[in-house]
């Protein structure tokens, strides 16, 4: 190692007024011919300028030198196999006090590194975090031209155009600190010259007064590179460079990048995006805040501890968006697709992934894309099942994790397969790697669910526990939930009681759990289990009314739930006599019937709690039934022909009234609920009907009709409304009076009831009496003329009709 401190004074030559340096007074180990051996390097690299330069020797020698107050010039040879002390040094002599002459005795012949004029740190990375900052915009373009010195050897110069040169030093003290470490001491520069164009460094300060034609379009876009800081021309932007960008963001958002120390590699290998952020995780390496210099150690100030500072977070990324912000995550995905990432690497990238959000990870899908077949294929994991629960929380987004079900789903549902061969309890492993990788439509995921399926309807065998117990271990909802839809299929008799007896099984906590989700005819067997036992102990129409209140709109809309709800309750036994009309008005007689369950509440219709439409519409539904008995058959068939006659649909005829009298002659209804209706719908017809009908067809039914028909018959004519319409109809209708005047006159001849001579009195003398006022001698005339055509007995008439005179005189 050869390291040689030289003092130089600067004088000015009388007749050309130029400024060269000469050689001071050599100091106690500096010999004259060493300073005469460099002055001509040191007075090309000075020139008239002032501040700090750092250049590369022909000999592969660097030359430092320090332009002092006094017109004094330091300058420090390092020998072509001197390294350099660190990743900023030699700008890191900036204003150094060890510039001072009186520092040349502490440097020996045989000094080493740490006696370099550095003592203390000038350019901490606070200190250059506070001025990238303040100049945030230009840092990415300076960045950008500094790696392109070192892409190619030919690069053109970087001009920094400031107002003083300490801005220069911050410049080149960034650059240095960005760059890696091994590139560092072949970065020359000059943080000052008034002879730009002569100047052989690679970073050039200028001052705006310099003799630099900024204005020349030639010298800002062919010539050099560039970057004015007081307002001037500058060179057009560079082509965008990740690298650059990356390690702009990272020392604005205040987490610097620290490259890592080691030998130099080719340069596309150095800037690339890795090394960049591998570099800066628990390094402790490089200048830094707290660093005591040249000693290679270093101590975070913060509370973080050593290296917090440097993971790359979301943070680092805030300054980039749209174009730029992609194209980093492209650089990084790249590097990862070619294996350039080492494991500490891949792990700080998976880590920042998982903290992105908005466009931030929709920029970085093809990234974390990139990261997760890196380990899918890695050869460790060829013969393991591909696990994609690791993944969760990576922004893949839907397309990339269909890829990765498509590219990897095929090797997990093979490999579920094979493990169904095995015991039951050894399925849980492969089957979650299986979904994590969502082979949904693969042969060994629907095999397993099935064989789960059947095994949950055999409590009785051990099977029934270890799957409860597998899919537990899973821990898939989705999964759980197809598996339990399973349990339907094909649904059977048996099958309901296997759901009754796994929900009173030690497997019926878990169905529980899950009920919610569970398939209804699931849910309707676990709650009847749970419902027939203590405490509830429920039966019959209670647990009925119990289970619907689990039914959309808490009511019975279709026959599959009724013969499902009917089954759990009834089983093959019909309810009890009592609770068939509840049950029926519940589900509706029409629903009842579709579901062919109306033979098993056909007690309802014998013994109704009211007789009304629904009571109808059930009986005329089950007159279509064969295997409906005869008796009930008739029932139905009374109430029916006496809701059509109420109701108009039969007209009061010979055969209508024939059919009637035939079927209360086959059944004689035993509830009074159920005569009373029919019974009022017949005497609502008859009294309805027009007299010369029920004169010609209605007698005899009259004659024998018991109270419920003669009630609503009378009822019927003593209505006002009814007596007001015949005291206007009836004067004028001489065949309608003599009608009611025969169906109504006396009788006394054997088969008329007391019932009906009673009725036929009241109604003769109440209804038809007052009519008789009002009906002129010509309608009587007429009438007494219907009645001998009719062969009745006009002198009855005649009797009744003087008598009834005689009371209104």
């Amino acid at each position: 190692m050869a390291i040689r401190r030289l003092s130089y004074r600067l004088v000015q030559e009388p007749d050309t007024g130029a400024v060269r340096p000469i050689p001071a007074e050599p100091g106690e180990h500096q010999e004259k011919g060493e300073i005469r051996e460099f002055g001509a390097a040191v007075e090309r690299i000075i020139g008239a300028g002032s501040g700090l330069s750092y250049s590369l020797l022909p000999d592969g020698g660097r030359l430092l030198c320090a332009a002092l107050p006094g017109r004094r010039v330091e300058a420090l040879h390092l020998g072509a196999g001197t390294p350099g002390p660190g990743p900023v040094w030699p700008i890191d002599t900036w204003r150094s006090a060890a510039w001072d002459p009186g520092a040349a005795k502490t440097l020996a012949a045989g000094f080493v590194e740490s006696e370099l004029p550095v003592p203390e740190a000038h350019f901490d990375r606070a200190r250059l975090v506070d001025f990238a900052r303040a100049h945030a915009d230009r840092v990415a373009p300076f960045l950008t031209d500094v790696r392109r010195l070192f892409d190619d050897p030919a690069g053109r110069q970087i001009v920094l155009v400031e107002e003083d040169p300490e801005t220069v030093a911050h410049w080149v003290a960034l650059a240095c600190a960005s760059l890696p470490e091994a590139y560092v001491p072949a970065l020359t520069f000059t943080t000052g010259t008034t002879d730009p164009h002569g100047a052989p460094q690679q970073i050039i300060g200028i001052g705006p007064a310099a003799g630099f034609d900024r204005a020349d379009e030639a010298t800002v876009t062919y010539l050099y590179r560039v970057h004015d800081g007081t307002g001037g021309p500058q060179s057009p932007p560079a082509e965008f460079d990740a690298w650059a960008e990356l390690a702009a963001e990272r020392w604005i958002s205040g987490n610097p990048p620290r490259p890592a120390p080691g030998a130099a590699v080719r340069a596309g290998d150095a800037f690339a995006l890795l090394p960049l952020i591998s570099g800066g995780i628990g390094t402790g390496t490089g200048t830094g805040k707290g660093t005591e210099t040249g000693k290679g150690t270093e101590t975070e100030a913060g509370a973080g501890g050593e290296g917090a500072a440097g993971a790359l977070s979301d943070a680092d990324l805030t300054g980039l968006g749209g174009g730029r912000l992609r194209k980093v995550f492209d650089a990084l995905t790249r590097s990862v697709v070619r294996g350039e990432a080492d494991s500490r690497t891949l792990d700080a990238l998976e880590h920042l992934c998982r903290g992105l959000e908005g466009e931030q990870a929709l920029a970085a899908r093809s990234l974390a894309l990139a990261l997760v077949k890196h380990h899918l294929d890695a050869p460790r994991a060829h013969d393991a099942l591909p696990d994609l629960t690791v993944f969760e929380g990576l922004p893949l987004g839907q397309e990339a994790w269909r890829q990765l079900r498509e590219e990897y789903g095929d090797r997990a549902d093979d490999a579920l397969r094979r493990s169904l061969r095995g015991p039951v309890p050894t399925w849980a492993e492969p089957l979650r790697l299986a979904l994590a990788v969502g082979a949904d439509g693969g042969p060994g995921l629907a095999e397993a669910m099935d064989r789960l399926a059947s095994s949950l309807l055999r409590p009785d065998r051990r099977d029934c526990a270890n799957a409860v117990r597998v899919l537990e271990e899973v821990d898939h909802l989705p999964f759980t939930h197809r598996v339990l839809r399973l349990l339907i299929v094909d649904f059977t008799d048996r099958k309901l009681d296997r759901l009754r007896e796994l929900a009173r099984s030690p497997q019926g906590d878990w169905l529980r759990r899950h009920i919610d989700e569970a398939p209804l005819t699931v849910r309707l067997a676990e709650a009847a289990a749970r419902w027939t036992g203590p405490p509830d102990h429920l039966r019959g129409a209670e647990l009925f009314r119990r289970l619907t209140e689990l039914l959309p709109g808490q009511r019975v809309t279709d026959v599959t739930t009724l013969r499902l709800l009917w089954h759990i309750v009834w089983r093959n036994t019909p309810p009890d006599r009592a609770e068939q009309p509840w049950i029926a008005r519940t589900c509706t007689p029409r629903l009842i019937v579709e579901a062919d369950l109306g033979r098993r509440v056909i007690g309802w219709l014998g013994d109704p709690d009211r007789c009304d439409p629904e009571l109808v519409g059930f009986a005329r539904d089950m007159r279509d039934d064969g295997l409906l008995g005869a008796t009930d058959r008739h029932t139905a068939d009374l109430l029916v022909t006496a809701q059509d006659l109420a109701d108009g649909r039969l007209g009061v005829t010979r055969s209508s009234l024939e059919r009637l009298e035939e079927l209360f002659r086959k059944v004689s209804p035993k509830s009074p609920i159920l005569r009373q209706g029919i019974g009022e719908r017949v005497g609502r017809a008859l009294a309805g009907a027009n007299p010369l009908d029920v004169c010609e067809h209605g007698l005899r039914l009259l004659f024998t009709a018991g109270p419920e028909l003669l009630g609503t018959y009378r009822a019927y004519f003593l209505d006002e409304r009814t007596r007001d319409r015949l005291l206007r109809e009836l004067p004028h209708h001489a065949a309608e009076l003599a009608a009611y005047f025969h169906v109504w006159r006396p009788r006394r001849r054997h088969g008329v009831s007391e019932d009906w001579r009673r009725t036929a009195a009241e109604l003769l003398d109440e209804v038809l009496a007052p009519v008789l006022v009002h009906v002129d001698e010509h309608h009587l005339g007429r009438v007494a003329t219907v009645l001998q055509r009719e062969n009745q007995d006009v002198q009855e008439w005649t009797a009744w009709r003087h008598q009834i005179k005689q009371r209104y005189a």
